[in-house]
């Protein structure tokens, strides 16, 4: 295991400064990962048909307290805005009154399932450059050592400017190939999620509309 860190460490080395940038942006992209697979598959359960069927059955029966008691404890963006419906309905608002409050919470909601995806995209994009930069760093200090230095010296420079170009390069793609791949991944998510929000949401409004018309 230690020959293997050893190794490691030698490579992270020999790619210069530019390791500790793209180190930078793959923590940060980590945490960006972890971050949205706890909101989007644990916070953002996808079961919403059977809980807008008891809650039809709550409300119906006028048992409102445990159509609250439903989604108490609960925040995703589909858990709140039944949450509001099922509130202003309590209140004995008019069906227009309710949507238009389900309507302007969701404004708010539906962009929680898409905060910082787009940084997944960003950190992709940067490392992919700063990879870039280090190899063509790399072969600049590789020609240079061509023209200006001892013939003795010419050998190791032009290995190490290669590997400093070869080493950028390859970690830059080390951190933009996961980050492309999670973007994708959540972006999937987040539309089944936003398709699940309307669809319960339209359900739970139309019943409330049909209660309030009887």
């Amino acid at each position: 295991m230690s020959q293997y860190i050893g190794v490691l460490a030698d490579w992270f080395r020999s790619g210069g400064s530019f390791m500790w940038v793209l180190l930078l942006f793959f923590a940060c992209a980590v945490a960006v990962m972890i971050e949205r697979v706890i909101f989007l598959y644990f916070v953002c359960p996808r079961d919403t048909s059977e809980l807008v069927n008891k809650l039809k059955t709550a409300v119906g029966e006028g048992k409102l307290d445990e159509a609250a008691k439903m989604l108490q404890g609960k925040s995703s963006p589909t858990h709140m805005l039944l949450g509001i419906a099922v509130d202003s309905f309590g209140a004995g608002y008019t069906a227009a009154d309710i949507q238009e409050d389900v309507e302007e919470s969701a404004i708010g909601q539906i962009h929680r399932f898409s905060v910082r995806l787009n940084y997944l995209s960003l950190f992709a994009n940067i490392s992919t450059l700063v990879g870039l930069l280090g190899t063509i760093v790399g072969l600049m200090r590789s020609f240079t050592s061509l023209a200006s230095v001892d013939p003795s010296q010419k050998a190791s420079l032009l290995a190490a400017g290669i590997s400093l170009a070869m080493i950028t390069t390859a970690a830059g793609l080390v951190v933009a190939v996961p980050c492309m791949v999670a973007y994708t991944i959540f972006s999937n998510r987040q539309s089944a999620l936003v398709k699940d929000l309307d669809e319960s949401t339209v359900r739970l409004l139309n019943f409330m509309k049909k209660k309030r018309a009887g």
